[in-house]
């Protein structure tokens, strides 16, 4: 359904009707403006022409929602192609507004590339040749900026970090994965872009002018030329949770359209909202199989309904609070960050879930790193690691980094990990650097007497300083279900925190972008570095994710089981939904649980012993 009230309706000249009309030659000038009329009313049939990309018919109706409106938001389901649609508007925007600048911007800087090697494969294409015309011969790519120039202006995809990105101006503002942008970085650092009009210089001569027809009392203030309000903002996202900022800005867009208030002419923006679900793009677009296998859980279903319904959903009925680990988030510019190196002061507890696939469809190698909070009682998690189909020697790498980076107090690991541990003590890289991670005896699970025994051998056990500080544990159904209800617990009594993103705290960002750290990835640019810092403000957020995807079930034996929602498993895809992140968060609570008990222990006091001896005396004959 296409929902345009009264105030936004306007009477469009039909041109190609008025071409029908056309008879007799046109001179070359005529035949231009002819031309720039038909190929601006028919964006589809202008973009195959010069693309060879022919978009879907709902494609062509969002590309002119994004050149008739200030402020568009565009909130489709999985595979409804948003980059693609961004890319189209990258250079059809351009080719019909002469001048124009154009921001790329997202939550990684990474995310903000892949629209624009989105639209150079599009233009480098051999269908492309007409295309490639507009632009300069190649595009320009450093480590924080990728430029393109066209007819007049340019296209720039930037990081959201540092002071020098807030120098930019646009005159279009394109933000994909908008849910996971802040208020703030919205308000402050990115809107201010918009400020300066591409027409500065046309606008500043007809200011001029028309102050002296008005000194000379040939016209009036009112008669004064209005400029129109050109600027455009236009936010790619999925849907997410109503208590996040994207769905609040949303429903202000939403409720400014169906508002009775009219538009006031040259100062108010006018907006564009679109929810795309998977029934609305073209069959030829979605594979049945994978819709199928989503809906089997029911259309309902909240993560149904959010990633193939574009549908906004509350969020706090899961098992694990979206809502809470939401308010529980440090909001950002605030610390603690997310980290890249551990501060010297604080300990860390790190938790590993090892996957050996070399499949990229495989299950993720994640470890993840929380910041013991002494004063509170808490546990911060700052740095998240989730890999998949890498070589082992691979993750052994990262793993000798996070030891050297970050005081690591603790250890746990998933007793099913093919003793990792042991293939990374017995690495080269462990054993020139002296290493060797031990292993002490843990067990949660026991009670009353039992369990007293067994704390006060772990605490006799545990050395720091000989790094005996691993255990493993693991999972039978009734462990699973106590650390499920205790992790639960922690994020409801706020025992448990997310680290703030790096990147949009200027201070940090610069701060860590600088550190030198042991870790030498294989096959990564130079910017890896960077692109180490927005991996990690996108697992802060992935955690969070995927531990509001479980669902609590029962096995065949009547057994509680905590797992990913069926429709979600059966998809074996490379971009498959996981929860190995939220495994190490469970671990990660257990070992903040097993570290406080021990550390909490008496140490055993020494007991002196008697030792009798016999003393004989010996008879001499």
């Amino acid at each position: 359904m296409i929902y345009v009230p009264n105030k936004y309706y306007k009477e469009f000249k039909d041109y190609n009707k008025e071409l029908k009309l056309l008879k007799g030659e046109l001179d070359d000038k005529q035949a231009k403006i002819t031309l720039a009329k038909f190929l601006r009313q028919n964006l589809g049939f202008t973009c195959e022409l010069i693309s060879g990309f022919r978009p879907a018919m709902y494609q062509e109706i969002i590309l002119k929602a994004m050149f008739n409106r200030n402020f568009s938001m565009f909130v489709a389901a999985r595979g409804a192609a948003k980059s693609t649609c961004a890319a189209l508007a990258c250079f059809l925007l351009p080719i019909f507004n002469k001048d124009i600048n154009i921001l790329l911007a997202a939550p990684t800087f990474r995310t903000a590339r892949h629209i624009f090697s989105t639209l150079e494969k599009i233009v480098k294409s051999p269908e492309g040749q007409m295309l490639q015309e507009c632009f300069s011969e190649t595009a320009s790519r450093r480590a924080d900026l990728f430029e393109w120039n066209i007819n007049g202006g340019s296209i720039r995809a930037i990081p959201l970090n540092g002071e020098k990105i807030r120098g930019f101006r646009a005159n279009t503002l394109i933000l994909d994965e908008f849910l996971l942008l802040s208020e703030d970085i919205v308000n402050t650092v990115l809107m201010p872009f918009l400020i300066a009009p591409s027409d500065i210089k046309k606008r500043m001569d007809i200011v001029e002018r028309e102050d002296k027809l008005v000194l000379e009392g040939k016209i009036t203030n009112e008669q004064r030329t209005k400029f129109p309000n050109s600027s455009r903002m236009i936010a790619l996202t999925s849907a997410s949770y109503t208590f996040e900022n994207a769905y609040k800005v949303y429903s202000d867009w939403y409720n400014k359209i169906v508002s009775d208030e009219p538009i006031k002419d040259g100062k108010d923006g006018n907006y564009f909202v679109c929810n795309i679900s998977w029934e609305a793009i073209p069959s030829y677009m979605v594979e049945p199989s994978v819709i199928e296998e989503a809906r089997a859980g029911g259309e309902e279903n909240a993560a149904f309904l959010r990633e193939y319904g574009a549908r906004f959903v509350d969020g706090s009925d899961s098992y694990f609070s979206a809502k809470k680990m939401h308010e529980q988030t440090i909001i950002d510019g605030q610390k603690p960050t997310v980290l890249i190196q551990g501060n010297p002061n604080k300990k860390y507890i790190l938790s590993i879930d090892p996957s050996w696939s070399s499949s990229p469809a495989s299950d993720f190698f994640a470890m993840c790193v929380g910041e013991i909070n002494e004063e509170t009682d808490s546990i911060t998690v700052v740095h998240n690691y989730a890999v998949a189909g890498s070589e082992l020697k691979e993750h052994i790498k990262y793993f000798y980094y996070l030891l050297k980076s970050f005081n690591i107090e603790m250890i746990v690991a998933d007793n099913s990990d093919g003793n990792f541990i042991k293939a990374a003590n017995e690495s080269s890289l462990f054993q020139d650097a002296n290493l060797n991670i031990s292993e002490f005896e843990y067990d949660g699970d026991l009670i009353n007497q039992e369990f007293s025994d067994m704390l006060r051998k772990a605490k006799k056990d545990y050395n720091k300083a000989g790094n005996k500080i691993c255990f493993k544990r693991a999972f039978s159904s009734e462990t699973n279900r106590r650390m499920n209800e205790q992790l639960q617990l922690f994020i409801n009594t706020k025992k448990i925190w997310f680290g703030s993103k790096l990147t949009p705290n200027d201070e940090e960002y610069e701060a860590a972008i600088l550190k030198k750290i042991p870790y030498d990835p294989t096959k990564k640019g130079g910017d890896w570095m960077d692109d180490l810092i927005s991996t990690q403000d996108e697992l802060i957020y992935q955690v969070k994710k995927q531990c509001s995807l479980i669902e609590v079930g029962s096995s065949p034996l009547g057994k509680q089981t905590f797992d990913l929602p069926q429709s979600l498993k059966r998809n074996r895809s490379a971009n498959r939904a996981r929860k190995d992140n939220y495994t190490t968060l469970l671990l990660m609570s257990e070992g903040f649980l097993a570290y406080n008990a021990i550390m909490k222990q008496p140490a055993q006091e020494a007991v002196g012993l008697f030792m009798p001896r016999m003393v004989g005396r010996s008879t001499l004959g």
